[in-house]
C-alpha cells in the first residue's frame, strides 16, 4: 500500500493571502488556479518534516511500476510526492525543501504550458517554468506527461481528454511525450477523465495514471485510475496521518 500527495503552488502565506490569480501558460491558455490548491513555504516545510522524521520511504515511479507489474513489495511506510503544472512557486519555494531533504518528487508536466525562455518569477500570476529551469530542478524531480496542449476545461465537467477525438488524444500524448523521460506515465488534467481516456492510455501501453481522487492505493487499485490526495492548508498532522494510512 502506498499513499500520494500531489502538490501545485507552494507560496509564503503573504502572497497567499492576496487571493486568487491568473494563471499564464505559453500557448494562453486562460484559467485561474483554485485557491485549495495552494500550500504555505511553511506548511509544506513541517509536512516534508514530519514524513522525513517519520521514516517514510518516497517512491519513485520504477518502484511503482515494480509493484503493479513485477510483483515488488514496498516499504510499508511508501509515499509519492507529486506536483502539478510546473508553475514557478514549486522552483522557487518547493524545490529548494525537497533538495536539502533529499526527497524526491514528480512533476506532471503540461508541455504545451512551458515556455522556452526563462521569466522572472512574479507573484501576481500562476506562472509556468521554462524548459530550461525543469532541467535544473531534474536532481529531485522526474517528469510525467500532463498532455502537451489539452490541459483544458469546461468547468469542473469536463476536460479537453473528454471532448476531443482519440486520434487527436493520442497525438498530444505523443507531443508530450517529446519533453518527458517518463513517456508510460501520465496524470489525467484536472483529475477529470472518462473511461474511454483510460482505454487510450492502456492502448499505448502506459503503465501508470494518477487520479485526484482521495485514497490509498492498492494492489487491487487500477493502475490508470490510482488514487492522489490533494493536501489542504494547515490540515492537522493528525490528519495527514490518516490521509497515509497510520
Amino acid at each position: 500500500m502506498f499513499t500520494t500527495l500531489v502538490f501545485h503552488e507552494i507560496r509564503p502565506k503573504a502572497e497567499i493571502s492576496k487571493g486568487q490569480r491568473p494563471i499564464c501558460v505559453a500557448d494562453g491558455y486562460e484559467d485561474c488556479l483554485p485557491m485549495p490548491l495552494y500550500n504555505s513555504t511553511d506548511y509544506f516545510h513541517e509536512l516534508m518534516t514530519y514524513l522525513k522524521g517519520a521514516g517514510y520511504h518516497f517512491l519513485s515511479l520504477d518502484e511503482i511500476k515494480g509493484f503493479y507489474y513485477n510483483d515488488q513489495t514496498l516499504p510499508e511506510k511508501s509515499a509519492l510526492i507529486s506536483f502539478d503544472d510546473c508553475y514557478q512557486s514549486q522552483k522557487k519555494y518547493a524545490y529548494p525543501i525537497l533538495k536539502e531533504m533529499g526527497i524526491p518528487a514528480v512533476s506532471f508536466v503540461p508541455s504545451g504550458w512551458v515556455f522556452n525562455k526563462e521569466d522572472a518569477y512574479r507573484e501576481e500570476y500562476s506562472q509556468v517554468l521554462s524548459f530550461k529551469e525543469l532541467e535544473e530542478m531534474s536532481d529531485v524531480f522526474t517528469y510525467a506527461n500532463h498532455t502537451h496542449h489539452f490541459h483544458q476545461r469546461e468547468g469542473m465537467q469536463k476536460s479537453r481528454i473528454m471532448w476531443e477525438t482519440e486520434a487527436t488524444f493520442v497525438q498530444d500524448l505523443k507531443e508530450c511525450n517529446q519533453y518527458v523521460e517518463e513517456q508510460d506515465v501520465f496524470a489525467y488534467p484536472f483529475g477529470m477523465y472518462d473511461q474511454s481516456n483510460v482505454k487510450t492510455l492502456a492502448d499505448l501501453n502506459f503503465k501508470l495514471a494518477f487520479t485526484t481522487k482521495p485514497g490509498f492505493n492498492t494492489k487491487k487499485t487500477p493502475p490508470l485510475e490510482l488514487h492522489r490526495n490533494i493536501v489542504s492548508e494547515g490540515l492537522p498532522i493528525e490528519k495527514i496521518r490518516e490521509l497515509l494510512g497510520e
